[in-house]
Formats: C-alpha cells, sequence, structure tokens
C-alpha cells in the first residue's frame, strides 16, 4: 500500500501544479494592459507644439524629456547648443539650472530638520543673529522655505544688476553682500501673512545650512542630497566652470543675443546657482516629488501650506485632477522646468538655452494641458 502511494503522488503534485499555472494563467490574461500614453499621435502633438515654441520664442535652442513610467521616454531637441561653432543641441550637455537649485538647498534644509539639527518652527534670527534680518524674530525657518517672510528679493534691485553689467557680469557677489542689497528695502508684508517668491529667503536657507553644518552649503547638499541619490552630473559651478559638454546660454542685449553662459552665478547661491543635466533631471523629479531620503512626517511638512501652491522649496501645479510637483528655473541663458505627475507616473523636463519669452515655461504649460487631457 505505501509503495503504490509513493508512486501515485507525483502525478498529484503535477495535476495541481498545472491547475494552478491555468488559474493563475487565465487571472493575467484577464488583467487589462495599461494604455500607451506616448502614442505616435501623442508624440506627434508634443513635437509640434515644441516646433511651435521654438519658433515663437526664437531660442536658440530646446531639448524636452517626456517619461512614462513603463515607455520609453520621447526625447525632443531643436536648434543649436552653441551659436559660435553651430553645434545642435544635446542630451548630453550640462545646463544651469537656475531656480530648480531651491529644490535641493530646501530639501538639505528638511533632512537636517528630520535629524533635530534644525527646528522649522524657530526663528531664523534665532540661527543667524549675525545677519541682522529684518523682523527675524518673526520668521521662521518654515516660512523662508514657503516663501511667506515677507523680505525683499535682492534680486529685484536694478542697482545689483547695474554693478553686475559694469563689472562685465564678471563681480562676486558673497551670499552676505546678498542680503544687504535685501535688507535695504522694506519689508512686503508681515511674516506669515502672505505669499511673495523671493530669492533672499533660500539664501538665508543655505547659510542655514552653513551655519549647523560648519560646512559650505555646497558640500552639504552633495553630502546630504546629490551623493546618496547618485545625481553624479549635478553640481554648483562657478564661472567658466562647467564640465563639458554644456550648453551655451543666451540672452537679448540692446546688440542682440548675448553668451551668457560664463557670467558669474554667485548672486544666484542656493537660490539659484546649480548645473544639471537632462538624466539627473528626470530622477530628481520623481525623488522631489516623492520626498526620497526624508521621513514620512517630514514629506508631509513639505507641504503645509494654505492659500498658494508653493511647499518648502518645491511647488505644486494643478491641471484639472491632474497634480504636478516640480520647480521652473529662470536665469540669464538658461530656462528650465523639471515636473512629475504622481498618478500618472510622468515626467517632463524641458530647458532653452536662453529665458527671453520664458521657452520652457511656455512650453511645460502646453505639454501639462496636452498630457492632461489625455
Amino acid at each position: 500500500m505505501q509503495h503504490n502511494h509513493k508512486v501515485k503522488r507525483p502525478g498529484i503534485i503535477i495535476m495541481i501544479f498545472m491547475l494552478f499555472v491555468t488559474v493563475v494563467s487565465c487571472k493575467k490574461n484577464n488583467i487589462p494592459d495599461a494604455p500607451v500614453v506616448l502614442t505616435a499621435e501623442v508624440k506627434s502633438n508634443l513635437s509640434a507644439l515644441a516646433d511651435q515654441v521654438f519658433l515663437e520664442t526664437s531660442t536658440p535652442g530646446l531639448m524636452a524629456l517626456i517619461s512614462v513610467e513603463g515607455e520609453p521616454d520621447f526625447l525632443i531637441k531643436r536648434g543649436s547648443a552653441n551659436l559660435s561653432t553651430n553645434q545642435p543641441v544635446d542630451e548630453n550637455n550640462a545646463f544651469r539650472i537656475a531656480s530648480v537649485t531651491k529644490t535641493f538647498t530646501g530639501t538639505a534644509v528638511l533632512l537636517l530638520a528630520d535629524e533635530g539639527a534644525i527646528d522649522l518652527d524657530s526663528t531664523i534670527t534665532s540661527y543667524l543673529p549675525e545677519y541682522n534680518v529684518p523682523s527675524g524674530n518673526a520668521i521662521t525657518v518654515r516660512m523662508l522655505g514657503n516663501m511667506t517672510s515677507g523680505l525683499f528679493d535682492y534680486s529685484q534691485d536694478p542697482d545689483l544688476w547695474v554693478l553686475f553689467t559694469e563689472s562685465g557680469y564678471t563681480l562676486y557677489f558673497p551670499p552676505d553682500s546678498l542680503l544687504s542689497i535685501a535688507f535695504r528695502h522694506p519689508m512686503h508684508f508681515p511674516p506669515g501673512t502672505d505669499y511673495e517668491y523671493c530669492n533672499t529667503n533660500t539664501v538665508l536657507l543655505g547659510l542655514l545650512l552653513e551655519k549647523i553644518t560648519g560646512k559650505p552649503a555646497s558640500q552639504v547638499i552633495k553630502e546630504k542630497v546629490l551623493v546618496p541619490l547618485n545625481l553624479t552630473n549635478t553640481y554648483f559651478g562657478g564661472p567658466f566652470f562647467m564640465y563639458e559638454p554644456y550648453s551655451h546660454g543666451y540672452t537679448l542685449g540692446d546688440e542682440g543675443l548675448i553668451d551668457a553662459t560664463n557670467w558669474n552665478p554667485s548672486w544666484g547661491y542656493t537660490a539659484g546657482a546649480m548645473i544639471s543635466k537632462l538624466d539627473d533631471l528626470k530622477q530628481w523629479a520623481v525623488y522631489l516629488a516623492e520626498g526620497a531620503l526624508l521621513s514620512e512626517a517630514m514629506k508631509a511638512e513639505r507641504f503645509d501650506f494654505e492659500t498658494n501652491e508653493y511647499g518648502f522649496c518645491v511647488e505644486t501645479m494643478h491641471y484639472k485632477d491632474a497634480r504636478w510637483v516640480g520647480h521652473p528655473g529662470i536665469m540669464p541663458g538658461y530656462n528650465t522646468q523639471v515636473w512629475y505627475n504622481q498618478v500618472k507616473k510622468t515626467t517632463v523636463i524641458i530647458n532653452s538655452n536662453s529665458e527671453d519669452n520664458l521657452p520652457a515655461q511656455t512650453l511645460l504649460i502646453e505639454f501639462i494641458m496636452l498630457l492632461g487631457d489625455l
């Protein structure tokens, strides 16, 4: 009896296994495939929009990367990365990302807050008394991050640009000199009562990073954010400092287009002096939206705001039911947009090598509407 039982058992096991495979196979066959977003028609429409914006804004060059999870990326390239050599736009080129820098600065601050080294609701004067910040006893770290401090934006001071122009765009602005320019002007509103985008806020956050760690802000951001996420092509770059290959940036002057590639970016500091590439920004868009490296509590803290769509050094944008998370960047020679939609698992990165007529911003709006209508 035992011998016969042992002979029959493998057959029973095989039958059960085959039944299991059949059931699983049936279940798989009943699962509908996710619809393809980047169809030939959609890609054709995206390309047509890029052509339209490229021509209408007269930017020398334009790059756009549209990435949908589970689908091949769609890359659009138009124009020239260097008007002197007529080099075409290249997805491997580095470029200045301007205010997208703020997202890295803000993340570093939040990481230190996670560690207990920074209290978001403590005042900036409690950390940086030496700078005599106007209303600094009422301005919290959180207000600096979500642009509700009321401080004057130093980059709106015309004298800064007069000095910069007279220097042949080589003048170095130490961070404290940027604060001095800002603090010459009255507050725009009492802290915490309104919203106004302001570079002064993010400069103070950079100085906060330095005060807390005893290291340059650029090093803190590298150690806390860039290295852990393996963003090897993202860094702070000074004048005449971009790793090749890179796209030249152009801005419109009285005599026509001026090459602004190597203008001293020190006026941007932790508000706008970083450099990156498409591939790094594609990864960063997802990391930023999902709050990579942050605790669950801190992920929520980033969006603790009321009447505007600016969180802690990160923006949200809504079209219909779609919510995009990211940040724009604008500086002489460059316009960049970095956005991710968590529901649609879609990333949009756009860079133009001129800020005149805001090519990247204009194209982003067109792309968001097209993708949002799908």
